[in-house]
């Protein structure tokens, strides 16, 4: 049997080659990995570089471009391009003071909504001709923001809006990148060319020269990354020995521990073998004798143990022991460690991960982090560095995320460090609201609205915060107001009252809005609008804002405003009595031709004439029409058109509607129907002569529009409260409808379908608007359904109500002919007019009464003083010369005329039909008031309820 080898010669041979091999394939691979993390290292630094400047140049752009769309909604620059003849008091002043960039090098400059310029400055660098004709259309004519970044430089154009619609345009042009980017503490060398290979910008001018070509193949030994942004080319680079300097050291350092490792692995392996040997031989020994018992064999049992088995058989025996509760206590280790929103990673002396919470393996899944990104941080934290910031893309839509990191010591029980503990904190948002606070800040300062903030809890409220504008607009300096008091009004010589309620809203913690007129440190007088805001915090109240609004033009501009109300108010009045001088004008001459038809028609004619007059009387009666609907729309349009509000028969009205349409119905063929449901109610309260005018006017179409076939009208009434009703229906016809396309223009004003049909049937185009016009005063509406060749509805509704007393309900029956008739016997009229015309035609009017015609108020009074016989009923004209009308029944009413005569039915003859007309009759003392031209019935009914009603 051949002797086995002893465990001393098996290490020797086994173990002592596989460790030298092993040695040296770790060195390599070392090495290897050394320069491979380098290489990663050096990746990422210079794309985090690139990152950076990107970041930069586009946070910078980004801020310009909002500075320059907030100041292009400044008032003040907005009122630039209007106020063509004050503004080059204010605007130099005012463009002078914006700064936009810290380049010192830039052209700013104010267009005119056509290019024009109209103000610059810092001009000493124009742009190209290509940028400067680039951003007009953009701006001026689309009304957007425009950006260019080319070789040339950077041009950032805004419009100012006026009204959503450009008027001109804010333009920044910067020639050099090299001012606009902020530098960075960086080794990397960072360029950004141009697609010619034109360098714009340099992190090292000194190196790399600005304005100069850039040739890469003199820097192929050299590592470098770079990135396409709008155009550009962005540049981080480095020399490769610089690059990798870091690590170059660790060659000769891996050698020399290679060697030394391969020495002392010779010895050691020696003497593991020998005391490997004995000591497994010893513990092969107590195992078999442990094996046979129950508990474990303990260190005391053998007092001539080696310590090291000694222990290892305790520790053995402790982790048996413990093993329960040592699961238990890492569980909640690793609970509590996952509980953390910190990202926590724990490294040994080796940088491997020993532990990791739930929050590192979120972010390595979300974000481009990983593990050698992690020793990374870990390098560069072993120094004197105490915390570093590093951000980190997406791999998501997700936003990059910044993390800051801090390090710690991992200590053993002999508080040795083994290991590196990481916590990192996610500050992207902090980050964000850090970027918010600056813009704000910036914003604040750059604001050409003056501010003021004041400390609440302090006595007398001093002032801790003045932004640049407030010293620009009241001239007190920033240390003249810095620790004041709030109460500047001392200062400002505010009026005493209205600075009495910035101080009670100070006092009471609330917020206050007046307008103050104070004066500037130079004593010359300023308006302004303070708003006080009172900012709160956990609900106590700690600082007041203040704005300072210049207002000085504004309420100079309510001045010009209370005087254009005023003008205003004369233009209407003017326009009133021009309405009022033009129904007169128009409806006296109306008056004759119409008085002087009907008298003509009382003569002795054959069929021709009649034909003629008829022919003449129907014109007039157009013509009248066609008045009234003008001077109606008139009214409606100067808001001088007033409903009455009285009771009214609803069932006779309809009744008399439906007989005055169906003789003209009748005469072309056609059916006139009418449909109510009143629910047995008689009399109702508003307007019944604006309520005649509307159906009229829609009856009035239907007959006109249509050629055969019926007319239906219907009227309803809804019970929409105890005491109000509303009044629905519709009149349609079978005519020749409407277009649907010209529905919503059918109730505008002048308009009809088309032109033919003006040209066919006539007609102004006034009675639609106007119908609809008094539907809507009258709380309704009128609306249309309709479509070409199938005929019209027009559907209306008016709010009526219940009459004021129950006297006025009765059947139509008894309500229809309650009115007296005009058969009463012959009067005595004294007619006082002094249009020789219309004295003849109401003489002829009246020719079965007795009857004296005077020509103005004076021959009147004179002759009812003069004359025994007494007058029934006075005629009176309301425009006369030497005395109207209204003195002339004032005169009466008082007395001038006798006694007899201060209760004489006075009816007015007047042709005006403007609103006040009715009233100012009868607040002069007339009875009656009838409108030119009117008819022989009118007049004559008119002389009967006269005399009705004193009881003759």
């Amino acid at each position: 049997m051949t002797a086995r080898p002893t465990l001393y010669h098996q290490l020797q041979r086994y173990i002592l080659p596989r460790l030298l091999t092993a040695l040296s394939v770790i060195s390599v691979i070392l090495c290897l990995c050394i320069f491979y993390v380098a290489k990663n290292q050096i990746k990422t630094e210079q794309q985090t570089n690139l990152q950076y400047l990107k970041q930069d140049l586009m946070i910078t752009l980004d801020n310009t471009q909002q500075l320059m769309e907030g100041i292009a909604a400044n008032d003040l620059l907005i009122n630039s391009l209007i106020d063509i003849q004050q503004r080059k008091n204010y605007l130099p002043v005012f463009f002078g003071s914006l700064r936009f960039t810290r380049a010192k090098v830039y052209s700013l400059g104010l267009f005119e909504f056509d290019g024009t310029l109209l103000i610059e400055t810092h001009s000493n660098q124009p742009m190209s001709a290509s940028m400067a004709n680039s951003w007009q259309e953009t701006v001026l004519q689309q009304s957007n923001s425009y950006r260019q970044i080319t070789e040339d430089g950077v041009l950032i154009a805004v419009p100012v809006l006026i009204a959503g619609a450009a008027e001109g345009a804010l333009a920044l042009y910067i020639p050099s990148f090299q001012e606009l980017i902020y530098e960075r503490d960086t080794t990397a060398y960072q360029l950004i060319v141009d697609s010619q290979g034109k360098i714009l910008f340099s992190s090292h001018p000194d190196f790399f020269k600005v304005n100069t070509h850039f040739d890469q193949q003199k820097y192929e030994y050299w590592t470098s990354q770079e990135t396409e942004w709008q155009g550009l080319t962005l540049i981080s680079q480095a020399p490769a020995l610089d690059a990798y300097s870091n690590v170059l050291w660790l060659i000769p350092a891996i050698l020399i521990t290679l060697s030394m490792a391969i020495v002392i692995s010779y010895y050691a392996t020696n003497r593991a073998a020998r005391l490997s040997a004995s000591t497994l031989r010893g513990l092969h020994d107590d195992i078999q004798q442990s094996a046979t018992r129950r508990q474990p064999q303990s260190a005391e049992d053998r007092i001539e143990e080696a310590q090291e088995l000694a222990e290892i058989r305790e520790a053995f025996n402790a982790l048996v022991n413990n093993i329960s509760s040592i699961t238990l206590s890492n569980r909640q280790f690793s609970n509590a460690i996952d509980s953390l929103e910190e990202i926590l990673v724990v490294l040994d002396s080796d940088s491997n991960k020993i532990l990791a919470n739930r929050a590192f393996n979120q972010y390595i899944l979300y974000y481009d982090l990983n593990e050698s990104q992690i020793v990374s941080v870990k390098n560069r934290l072993s120094g004197n560095t105490k915390s570093l910031q590093r951000t980190y893309a997406s791999l998501s839509e997700k936003a990059p995320v910044i993390i800051n990191w801090t390090a710690l010591p991992l200590l053993d029980d002999n508080r040795m460090q083994v290991g590196t503990i990481l916590v990192g904190n996610d500050v992207s948002k902090q980050r964000v609201l850090e970027k918010r606070i600056n813009v704000i800040n910036h914003a604040i300062k750059a604001a050409t609205v003056p501010i003021l903030i004041a400390d609440a809890k302090k006595k007398g409220f001093p002032v801790i915060y003045a932004n640049p504008h407030f010293s620009r607009v009241t001239g007190f300096k920033e240390d003249e107001t810095l620790h004041h008091t709030f109460l500047l009004m001392r200062e400002l010589e505010a009026v005493p009252e209205k600075a009495d309620k910035i101080k009670t809203a100070l006092q009471q913690g609330t917020a206050c809005d007046e307008t103050l007129l104070c004066y500037r440190k130079n004593k010359t007088p300023l308006y302004i609008q303070v708003i006080l805001t009172p900012v709160f915090n956990e609900g106590e109240l700690e600082h007041f804002v203040a704005f300072f609004q210049d207002v000085t033009e504004r309420e100079q501009g309510q001045q010009f405003l209370e005087e254009a109300r005023l003008r205003a108010e004369e233009s209407a009045r003017l326009k009133s009595s021009f309405l009022a001088s033009m129904s007169h004008e128009v409806r006296t001459p109306l008056h004759g031709v119409s008085g002087a038809l009907q008298l003509v028609s009382k003569t002795a004619l054959d069929k021709t004439q009649q034909h003629y007059v008829g022919l003449a009387d129907e014109s007039i009666r157009n013509l009248q029409h066609i008045v009234d609907d003008i001077l109606d729309f008139s009214k409606i349009e100067a808001g001088q058109l007033k409903l009455e509000n009285v009771p009214y028969n609803l069932p006779l009205l309809l009744e008399t509607l439906y007989e005055q349409f169906s003789i003209s119905s009748d005469e072309k063929g056609l059916q006139l129907n009418l449909d109510t449901e009143l629910a047995e109610h008689v009399m109702v309260q508003g307007d019944p002569v604006r309520l005649r005018q509307v159906l009229s006017n829609l009856l009035s179409n239907a007959v006109k529009f249509t050629q055969n076939g019926s007319i239906l009208l219907s009227v309803s009434l809804v019970e929409t409260s105890s005491e109000q009703w509303q009044l629905q229906g519709f009149v349609q016809d079978s005519g020749i409808g409407i277009d649907e396309g010209n529905l919503d223009s059918i109730f505008e004003v002048f308009q009809q379908e088309d032109t033919s049909t003006t040209r066919k049937f006539g007609g102004t185009g006034l009675g639609l608007s106007i119908s609809r016009q008094l539907c809507r005063l009258m709380q309704g509406d009128l609306t249309v359904q309709s479509r070409k060749d199938e005929g019209s509805k027009f559907l209306f509704t008016v709010a009526v109500s219940r009459p004021a007393y129950e006297a006025y309900i009765a059947s139509p029956d008894t309500t229809k002919h309650s009115e007296p008739e005009a058969t009463l016997q012959p009067s005595r009229i004294l007619i006082v007019e002094d249009n020789e015309i219309n004295q003849l035609i109401a003489r002829e009017h009246l020719s079965e009464h007795k009857t004296l015609t005077a020509k103005n108020g004076v021959e009147a009074l004179e002759a009812l003083k003069r004359l025994k016989v007494q007058f029934d009923v006075i005629l009176m004209d309301c425009h006369m010369p030497k005395m109207d009308g209204f003195e002339t029944t004032r005169r009466i009413r008082a007395g001038e005329a006798g006694e007899r005569y201060t209760e004489v039915p006075i009816i007015a003859l007047t042709a005006n039909a403007m609103k006040g007309d009715r009233e100012r009759c009868e607040a002069a003392g007339m009875d009656d008031y009838i409108s030119k031209p009117f008819t022989a019935k009118r007049l004559l009914k008119a002389v009967s309820n006269a005399r009705y009603k004193k009881g003759q």
